[in-house]
């Protein structure tokens, strides 16, 4: 697995970053959200998650949410043997790798005390395959490809993927969720996920907030001005969290 750390001796704090479905650490609102926690303090872990368009192993044909959310275990207890490792630790993601830190964070509430995930595609699985247009193609046809604009490659799902995040509800790690929380969500994003985060952000029992980004879409700085709305909005995260 392809690992990204941007270590200074100087900071404190710790952070994982994890991209969402067949992304990678490079694209611009993962090199965003690397640089502004860079700049406050925060050691910092960009993984390319395996089954992706990335620099990880495996084919894009085997990857499901379990092997994205197994991805993330698997770098931390990595980090865990380096000499930078801190805990409690930060969690930031985008897409699935927003539904990764979740399910981490509602799973080892005590180990995370700092939250924030971007444009969460789903809290039960199987309603993610009712609304989500890509998944209905696969339970159509078994699988779905698509070239990624970035890379040229063709990334391949398979009805594997839509097996597997039915079997998935987060409603229990949403709620057990104590880290303080930030939720970023573009409004030109589908429907159905920007209600999906709204929900969550109810369902949160911790210290929260939520930013609601007028003008961005799902992957948040794909042209000079919505990088600038989501740069805006993590600032203004930060300087909340000083206060």
């Amino acid at each position: 697995m392809a690992v990204r750390l941007n270590i200074d001796e100087q900071r404190t704090k710790l952070v994982f970053l994890e991209h969402g479905l067949g992304a990678r650490k490079e694209y611009p609102h993962m090199a965003v959200l690397e640089e502004v926690f860079a700049k406050n303090g925060f050691n910092v872990v960009n993984l390319d998650a395996t089954n992706s368009l990335n620099a990880s192993d495996s084919s894009t044909e085997g990857i499901t949410f379990t092997s994205h959310y197994h991805d993330l275990e698997d770098v931390i207890t990595w980090v865990k043997s380096q000499n930078f490792y801190t805990e409690p630790f930060a969690l930031a993601g985008q897409s699935l790798g927003a539904a990764s830190c979740i399910n981490y964070a509602g799973n080892y509430p005590q180990k995370v005390d700092w939250l924030l995930f971007a444009a969460c595609p789903f809290i039960d699985g199987n309603e993610l395959l009712e609304k989500d247009e890509m998944m209905k193609h696969i339970e159509k046809y078994g699988f779905l490809e698509k070239v990624s604009r970035s890379t040229g490659k063709t990334l391949r799902i398979n009805k594997i993927f839509n097996e597997d995040v039915k079997s998935y509800n987060l409603t229990k790690q949403i709620k057990n969720i104590t880290a303080t929380t930030y939720v970023v969500q573009g409004l030109c994003d589908e429907k159905y996920i920007i209600e999906n985060n709204k929900q969550i952000y109810d369902m949160l029992n911790c210290e929260k907030q939520i930013y609601l980004l007028p003008n961005v879409p799902h992957d948040l700085a794909n042209t000079q001005e919505t990088k600038e709305i989501f740069e805006n909005a993590l600032k203004e995260i930060f300087n909340q969290k000083e206060r």
